[in-house]
Order: C-alpha cells, then sequence, then structure tokens
C-alpha cells in the first residue's frame, strides 16, 4: 500500500526541525551519575492527577480548527505537562466528558488484551522448588538470604532454567518505589476491565535469557491471547503491548517476526543501546547492602547484558583533544584487549596510579576489606584525595546510591573482590561462550531492524514512544589515551546528555525506518525506573495508539483511512 503524503501527515509523526530532546549543554559541567534509585523513591510520591474543570467553549463550531487537519503540535508541547487529546475531538469515539485526564479517555477507549511487561531486572523470579521469591526480596539486599542468580553458559542450561527458576509476573514495585504497580491498578479498576472488555494481563519473563527466546515465549503468550484467537486470522485484532526498557527490546524483534499479534505498541524509555551496562560487566552491582548477587561473573553469564552494547562501538573519548576510540563490542578478542570482564581478562591496575608517587599506599588501602565498596562513579575523587579519611569514606560508601538493583550504572571498582577465581580451562569455556553469544545478539539487533516490507503492507502497528530528557544520563567515557581503556579506573571521567538517568533521549527514539503514530511521542519529568509510573504520558501514548489503530495503521491492505 502506498500513502500519500497528506496518509503520512494526519497518521504519522512528523520530525521536529527543532530538538526535542533535552538541552545537553546543561551536562557539560557534570562529573557523577544521579542517584537513580533516590530519584525512583521521590518520582513514586503521589502526584495530582486531576484536572480542574474546563470553561465553556463558546467558540463557534465552523470557527474551530480541526487538529486533524493541522500541522503536528507534538513537538512543540513535548516538555509540556498533561496535553489534553484535542486529536479525538473530531472522533466519533470521542469520550463524553471534557475534564477528564487522558489516561481516562484512554481507558474508555481501550478494550481486549493489553500486555505490560516490565525491562532488564524487572520481573520477579521465584524458585520452582519452594515457590519462593529469589528476585527480588528486601532479604536478599539485606544479605540475608543468599540467591544464585547465574546462569549456565551452554545454551541447554537456558532451556532448562524453568526447572530451577521462573518469571511470576512483572516487578510492580519494590518498596515504595512504584515501577507499574499503580498504572496496574488503574487499569484492571476501569469500567471497561471490569465489564470484561478489556483483559490486563502482567507480562513476566526470565530476564537473565537470551533475547531470541525471550521473543519467542513472548510471541507464544501473545497467540494464546483471546484477542488473537479468532479462527480467521484477518479477525484477530491484536494485543495492546506497553513494554519497558528492554522489554521494548525483545517486543520490537517480536513485532519483526509476527506483527498481526499487535494492535499497537507503546515503547517506554526502551533504549537503542545503553554503555551504563559495561559497569556491571566489570564490577558487578550492589543489589542494597548485598555484592554477592549481581557479581561480574553472574552479569557475564546473564544473554540479555549484551543486547546493549553499541554496534558502531561509540563509547570512548580522548579527554584532552576530543577524539574518539572506536572499538568493536561484538569482536572477542576485543574484550580481551580491553579487559572488559574479568571472567575474560581481569583489568589493568589504575591508569592514574602509575604516575602517581602514592600508587602503592592508595593499592594497599583499596585491597582493605569493604563489603560497602562503591559501584559509583567516585574514584575521580578519590584520586584527588588520597589521604581520605577511611570512616568517612566507608559511611559515604554505604549511601544508598551503591544500590544498582533495577538501573545498572557505569562506575570503576579498584578493589578485587569482583576477580572471579578462574584457571586457564573456565577462562577457555568463558570465551567461548562470549564468541557464540555476541554472534547470537548481533543476529538479534539485526533483527530488531525496520522491515521496509511491513511498512510497504501496512503490517506495522502503530508505534509511540515514551522518553526521559530531565536528567543527566551517562552518554561516553573520557579517558587519556586508549590504554587507560583496559584500566581499573577507566570508567571514572563520564560525559552526559540528556535522558532519564540510564536511557539517552536520543537513544530511546525508534530505530531509523519505524516510524510514530501522530501525537506519539511524548517526555516525562520520571526517571528511568518509574517512567510508567506517569499515568498521564501513558494515557497520551494510549490514546495516541489507539486512534492511529482506529485509522487502519498496521490493519493491512488498503485500510489505512485519510
Amino acid at each position: 500500500m502506498r500513502r500519500s503524503t497528506s496518509d503520512e501527515s494526519m497518521l504519522y509523526h512528523t520530525l521536529s526541525r527543532v530538538s526535542s530532546l533535552g538541552d545537553d549543554d546543561r551536562w557539560k559541567d557534570i562529573r557523577e551519575q544521579t542517584n537513580s534509585r533516590l530519584k525512583a523513591i521521590t518520582d513514586s510520591w503521589d502526584r495530582p492527577t486531576f484536572k480542574l474543570p474546563q470553561l465553556p467553549n463558546i467558540i463557534p463550531a465552523p470557527l474551530k480548527k480541526n487538529p486533524l487537519l493541522g500541522p503536528d503540535q507534538s513537538d512543540q508541547s513535548l516538555s509540556g505537562g498533561a496535553r489534553t487529546s484535542a486529536i479525538f475531538e473530531a472522533n466519533p469515539f470521542t469520550p463524553k466528558y471534557d475534564n477528564l485526564t487522558d489516561l481516562d479517555r484512554a481507558l474508555e477507549l481501550l478494550t481486549g488484551d493489553i500486555v505490560i511487561m516490565g525491562g532488564y531486572r524487572g520481573s520477579v523470579l521465584r524458585s520452582t522448588k519452594t515457590n519462593r521469591q529469589v528476585w527480588v526480596p528486601v532479604k536478599l539486599g539485606l544479605n540475608i538470604r543468599k540467591v544464585n542468580l547465574e546462569v549456565g553458559l551452554s545454551p541447554e542450561d537456558e532451556e532448562r532454567m524453568e526447572e530451577t527458576i521462573y518469571a511470576s509476573g512483572m516487578l510492580k514495585n519494590i518498596g515504595p518505589v512504584d515501577i507499574s504497580k499503580r498504572l496496574i491498578k488503574r487499569l484492571r479498576e476501569c469500567e471497561n476491565s471490569r465489564a470484561g472488555r478489556l483483559r490486563v494481563w502482567d507480562y513476566g519473563y526470565d530476564w537473565r535469557l537470551s533475547p531470541h527466546l525471550l521473543s519467542r515465549r513472548l510471541i507464544k503468550f501473545l497467540e494464546q491471547l483471546p484477542s488473537n484467537q479468532a479462527q480467521d486470522p484477518l479477525k484477530n485484532k491484536g494485543a495492546m503491548v506497553i513494554a519497558h526498557s528492554l522489554g521494548g527490546l525483545i517486543t520490537r524483534h517480536a513485532v519483526n517476526q509476527r506483527p498481526e499479534l499487535f494492535s499497537g505498541v507503546i515503547y517506554a524509555g526502551t533504549p537503542q543501546r545503553c554503555i551504563n551496562i559495561l559497569g556491571p560487566i566489570r564490577n558487578g552491582d550492589a543489589v542494597l547492602f548485598n555484592e554477592k548477587v549481581l557479581t561480574a561473573q553472574v552479569n557475564f553469564s546473564l544473554r540479555t547484558t549484551f543486547v546493549f552494547l553499541p554496534e558502531d562501538g561509540f563509547c570512548f573519548i580522548n579527554k584532552h583533544t576530543g577524539e574518539q576510540y572506536p572499538v568493536d563490542f561484538y569482536d572477542p578478542q576485543e574484550w580481551v584487549k580491553y579487559c572488559w570482564s574479568p571472567c575474560i581478562e581481569p583489568c589493568l591496575p589504575s591508569f592514574k596510579s602509575r604516575t602517581s608517587a602514592l600508587a602503592s599506599l592508595r593499592e594497599l588501602s583499596e585491597r582493605l576489606p569493604t563489603p560497602l565498596r562503591s559501584r559509583g562513579n567516585s574514584a575521580a575523587s578519590e584520586s584527588r584525595s588520597p589521604t581520605r579519611n577511611v570512616a568517612a569514606e566507608v559511611t559515604r560508601k554505604a549511601d544508598i546510591a551503591t544500590d544498582r538493583t533495577l538501573a545498572p550504572q557505569m562506575g570503576s571498582s579498584h578493589g578485587d573482590a569482583q576477580q572471579p577465581d578462574a584457571d586457564m580451562g573456565s577462562r577457555a569455556a568463558n570465551f567461548a561462550y562470549l564468541t557464540r553469544v555476541l554472534a547470537d545478539t548481533k543476529r538479534f539487533r539485526e533483527e530488531t531492524k525496520h522491515r521496509p516490507e511491513h511498512t510497504l503492507e501496512n503490517k506495522y502497528p502503530p508505534f509511540a514512544v515514551i522518553y526521559g530528557k530531565e536528567v543527566p544520563t551517562v552518554w561516553a567515557v573520557s579517558v587519556t589515551s586508549r590504554e587507560q581503556i583496559s584500566c581499573a579506573d577507566a570508567y571514572d571521567d563520564l560525559m552526559f546528555r540528556s535522558g532519564d538517568g540510564v536511557v539517552l533521549a536520543k537513544e530511546a527514539m525508534l530505530p531509523e525506518g519505524y516510524e510514530l503514530v501522530k501525537e506519539g511521542r511524548i517526555s516525562t519529568d520520571r526517571g528511568h525506573i518509574t517512567i510508567l509510573g506517569d499515568l498521564e504520558a501513558v494515557g497520551r501514548a494510549l490514546l495516541a495508539v489507539v486512534r492511529g489503530r482506529r485509522k487502519g495503521i498496521g490493519l493491512g491492505g488498503n485500510d489505512a483511512q485519510t
């Protein structure tokens, strides 16, 4: 099907000529990452969701501007607050009351199946034997309960993983941090849901396993939903999917395989790439006060860890000249050369310590047992103050900022706690595993790219994007030379751009070739973890996608209406 230019402007989002992805100059003096957990807690505080009653509209109907025929206004208002959905003014399905929130309007329109899925580390994992929650209970973070999340290195190990651990649903909240709890509650309490016209599913998946396997399981799940069970495939309506972070990457792959299973997709904080993952790969992550759950070795065994790596190799920049040092993250030999994982090659000593007169003293102090050793970007300040007070340092390292439960972040660790005790045989097995997984991951990423035939045949469902642009987010790593990349202090000096604290605004957009539905690009001031807690942003995205579907997007043939 060929669409005319007028059809495009009415159904699809037009790119703005003015950047709406945030002012990157704001962050040029930032040197440390935002405390993502604290941001998540403050984002979870209740905010007013009501709207004041509107004054009567006295403009004569003939003088009203039909927004369906006007220019796209979404780019001028991306940073605004609650934007009413004027796109439904000329729509026969417009809800009755003008003082409803955008989410209220969307809930009046939604029917069929809607699926909400979380991101990296965003599903509840349970023991198959005991049904006890192994990710992520509070006892785990307090180091009271011991859990092994490592996945065996063979393909058979992950195929059999459900014999020991299974996913029981989306992780909706962690204590006061709301991830999707309020959203799912609102969906299940709406009139269409109570009447059985809307079926709400929170979809859990084992986020440790290979993305290809997760995509196949998602497709199998969607095939079994009532909206995809019609005997005549042409009568299937498809399911609406709201996917956060990694969940969006899995969904994008599934859409390319079976677009007819979807009535629309909302990508919330879904990265095209995210170099933050390099921190956990080399140094491991802390879960509250527990550093033994997500060690470097565990992160290395998680297949989805590698899906965030950039294919163009952009990451490292010379701090003095601005020269870029491109690398190939998908070449296993580069992992040996640059020591990105201690499972392949332990990193070299701090690059700065080679020229420091206090190198030996600092190395000795850093090898003292420190169970609360920071994974944050603190080494720069450490090098400036080699004689820091040890007691004060331990207190600082116990700060909540060390927690990386749901938001992997970059940072250096100069101790040896994360170095696996592996012999040459183990390293050979690790290298063979890495070679296979990198090749599989690269193929997966290739299969998520835009397929022109789906666009020409009008098979792609309407897409919307929710993204953040108000939090400094790692963009690149500043190093003294290429040689520093393999050193323990490689991630000390970070460079920031606009994003949600984990995913850059630019990287949260759809890949080249994909089209957003009109009014389908929505910004939020929320951080990455709580992005689905912005109910009005979700409401605006739902309205845009529902409108696009009712106009025929994704229905094949010549169904797209003008």
